[in-house]
């Protein structure tokens, strides 16, 4: 019905697996931080825990508390996503690249690649020629998003990368892909990394 489902089962659970529509933030010490970047707080939502016992419940409604998201109207253990492929359900899953796949398609033009890190780590280092689009305005920039070729997402290790593949989904867009390892996996692959140049103050002494 166009509700807002969380889905807190970890990313590894998620990627094999999820209900249309759901987006992925795994129940642990970063749940709040990306519940707190994207959902909205003038809206209710629903949650699909890692299972349905009391504590799991407990923790992220306390959780989303302290941050002020309080409007949870619902939610359900794992076992929702057994039942929907029972009711015939078509799932949905998140499909994986290596960094050395992703290289050969780069170089074929055959995908365009979004880095979803903060700033500060694209300058540090960062595939060539992508660019950055911080998870967190993911959604606001939407048009700035190439959909003429499949899209490649990346982060540092592939965790925040999933869950802006899950946005993604979750709008209907289906040709998105994970980089499986992030920047990590492709700079211990040996491949090119390109760094921006910092920009250092520069002070005058006079005599």
């Amino acid at each position: 019905g166009g509700g807002l489902v969380v889905d807190g089962r970890s990313r590894q659970k998620f990627r094999e697996v999820h209900h249309p529509g759901t987006i992925n933030f795994p129940l642990g010490r970063s749940f709040t931080t990306w519940a707190g970047w994207l959902v909205p707080y003038d809206r209710d939502f629903y949650l699909i825990l890692p299972d349905a016992r009391d504590q799991a419940l407990d923790d992220a409604v306390r959780h989303l508390a302290m941050i002020g998201l309080e409007r949870i109207a619902g939610y359900a253990g794992s076992s929702a996503i057994d039942n929907a492929e029972a009711l015939g359900v078509e799932l949905e899953r998140i499909d994986q690249i290596d960094s050395r796949e992703l290289a050969q398609r780069m170089e074929a033009d055959e995908v365009a690649v979004i880095d979803v890190r903060g700033l500060a780590e694209w300058k540090a280092g960062h595939l060539p020629d992508v660019p950055n689009i911080h998870l967190g305005y993911l959604t606001d920039r939407l048009d700035q998003l190439p959909s003429d070729r499949p899209l490649v997402l990346q982060c540092g290790t592939g965790e925040r990368s999933t869950i802006a593949v899950s946005l993604l989904q979750a709008l209907g867009r289906s040709a998105v892909l994970n980089l499986t390892g992030g920047f990590m996996a492709w700079n211990e692959a040996g491949l090119p990394v390109v760094e921006e140049p910092s920009v250092r103050a520069i002070t005058s002494t006079s005599s």
